[in-house]
């Protein structure tokens, strides 16, 4: 049969996302597909306004992918200008580049599944030009509160006193891990301790290769997942769990020893608290996964998975920074 594609451009649009769309697949079996209904929307629409632009500069297929590069290049310009212009925040451009690097992969996807003779549309480069531009001239952030990781949460953690909540701490700042994660649940009728089970040995980092502790947590909605921490800190952990049976603490006093370390090193602000050293881990994994070669869109989702996300949308609220 003959294949058929459709003249407009926003159905071209709605053609190659549905091709991406795998709500009930795991990732194993389709690692880039769109498994969230909200990304799958948002990617969606911003590439509808996107080719919004391209038809009123006269392109009329979205498998002219010499076009499609030519015209995101202007439509990024301009998008950058006006962002400047209003002051919005890096965010809000971040978002934009990770919709239309999704349209790409849309694009060939569709290209590679119905055997099509087109060029792929390569626009990483263009992305990670306009990435780093949005760094220089945007603002943080178009909200209120400024960045919520601690300056220096190595010195935080130094200052904790108590070897149990230095330990959580660690476990958070260098892996990624909620309260409960670490053992410290803020509701009191739920008990989540770290056991002999979370130790899964040391392992090599996905991204850097080099040799980590693997801690395995359970944690919101039931997600389980395997952070990386130093061979030092695990070896902590394995320690401490060999002595003590669990790693577990009442979590107000968890968090209000981290507040009055915060405050002995001069890096308390209201709300912060533990979730803080989460934020500090989100921006540094981000950044090393982008040093490692990663492009924006895979450094977003590594660190969205070693925050127990699984959504891009979620982690750029912590990898503000």
């Amino acid at each position: 049969m003959k294949h058929r594609w459709p003249r407009s451009l926003h159905c071209q649009v709605e053609a190659v996302f549905h091709s991406i769309r795998s709500f009930r697949e795991a990732k194993t079996e389709n690692p880039l597909g769109l498994r969230s209904f909200g990304s799958w929307e948002s990617y969606k629409n911003k590439s509808h306004r996107f080719v919004g632009f391209m038809k009123n500069k006269g392109s009329q297929s979205i498998l002219d992918t010499l076009a499609v590069q030519q015209d995101m290049n202007e439509y990024l310009q301009q998008r950058l200008a006006y962002n400047v212009e209003k002051k919005r925040s890096r965010q809000t451009m971040e978002t934009l580049l990770s919709a239309l690097g999704k349209l790409e992969y849309a694009i060939n996807h569709y290209i590679k599944l119905h055997d099509i003779n087109a060029v792929p549309l390569d626009t990483r480069a263009l992305r990670l030009d306009f990435y780093a531009k949005s760094r220089k001239l945007l603002r943080l952030s178009s909200r209120l509160y400024t960045n919520r990781g601690y300056p220096d949460p190595i010195r935080l953690i130094e200052h904790i006193a108590d070897p149990t909540y230095q330990l959580q701490a660690s476990l958070q700042y260098e892996g990624g891990l909620r309260c409960e994660g670490v053992g410290a649940p803020s509701n009191r009728k739920v008990k989540n301790p770290l056991t002999v089970k979370a130790l899964c040995g040391i392992g090599v980092d996905p991204v850097t290769g080099a040799p980590v502790g693997i801690v395995a947590s359970v944690e919101k909605g039931g997600k389980r997942t395997e952070h990386y921490v130093s061979v030092e800190t695990y070896r902590r952990l394995e320690r401490y769990i060999n002595d003590s049976g669990t790693l577990e603490s009442n979590y107000d006093e968890y968090v209000h020893a981290i507040n009055e370390a915060a405050m002995n090193t001069d890096q308390y602000s209201l709300g912060r608290g533990s979730h803080g050293l989460k934020h500090n881990f989100a921006q540094e994994r981000y950044l090393e996964c982008i040093r490692y070669g990663l492009s924006h869109e895979q450094a977003l989702q590594q660190t969205s998975l070693e925050t127990s996300h699984f959504r891009l949308r979620e982690t750029l609220t912590y990898t503000r920074g």
